[in-house]
């Protein structure tokens, strides 16, 4: 895995229609962190992730994976480099739990159809969900559909992933199983970016943590500062409330 920089945003913002979700967003982030976003309901935190990989096409400002800049041209490459994982699992329903793993690097040639069979029944082990390889989504819990959800980006070998809210669809139970595999995810070396409402985690797995409110990034530090001593008193108002 490279050193430095991975993702640097300049500038970002996003509007819908006349709505302004996000409103000058600079970033960066440095292989090997494990980056929390947290904020309140409605902040732009789901959208700011979303914007990176251009699932939401920015209004203005700059992305540059490494020192490239993302435009219409290389989102492909990038995407293929920057994992993610939704609220929603977003797996293929009328796919098998293995071609919902397959399908992606064997279309984009990153490997043949033996070689991801072989690595998606190796990941499908190590998660304990090997005798699921034939089933269908719909007959997944919540919890197995997020794991499948994980492995399916980590069948790419991004260099970066992103977590969209992974656990608030889930039930209690299957929220430790999913939180339990990112934290190995995370452990393994990979970066990582997660919007997350659960505290305990985020406290734990963040290098850095990143308070967005209104559309900005208005607070930024390593989690025993910032949940300890927050600087400004929109996040410590929060803190105070889900702590």
């Amino acid at each position: 895995m490279m050193n430095g920089k991975i993702i640097t945003i300049k500038n970002l913002k996003k509007n819908f229609g006349r709505n302004k979700v996000l409103k000058g967003i600079d970033f960066e982030l440095n292989a090997g962190e494990k980056v929390v976003v947290l904020g309140p309901s409605g902040s732009g935190k789901s959208t700011f992730l979303r914007s990176i990989n251009r699932l939401e096409e920015p209004s203005a400002g700059e992305i540059y994976f490494h020192d490239t800049l993302v435009t219409d041209k290389n989102v492909r490459a990038v995407r293929e480099k920057v994992g993610m994982v939704f609220q929603h699992f977003n797996l293929i329903s009328n796919l098998t739990v293995m071609e919902n793993l397959t399908l992606a690097p064997v279309k984009l040639k990153l490997m043949d159809e033996d070689a991801a069979e072989k690595k998606a029944r190796g990941l499908l082990r190590h998660i304990g969900l090997l005798e699921k390889a034939e089933a269908f989504p719909a007959s997944l819990s919540g919890g197995q559909k997020q794991r499948v959800a994980i492995i399916r980006a980590l069948m790419m070998e991004p260099e970066v992933m992103l977590f969209d809210e992974p656990t608030s669809a889930l039930d209690p139970e299957s929220i430790g199983d999913v939180l339990a595999l990112i934290r190995e995810v995370a452990d393994n070396g990979m970066t990582i970016m997660i919007v997350t409402h659960e505290m305990g985690f985020a406290k734990e797995i963040a290098s850095r943590v990143a308070f967005i409110d209104n559309g900005r990034i208005i607070e930024e530090g390593k989690p025993d500062e910032l949940f300890v001593r927050p600087k400004t008193p929109r996040v410590k108002e929060f803190l105070d409330k889900v702590l």
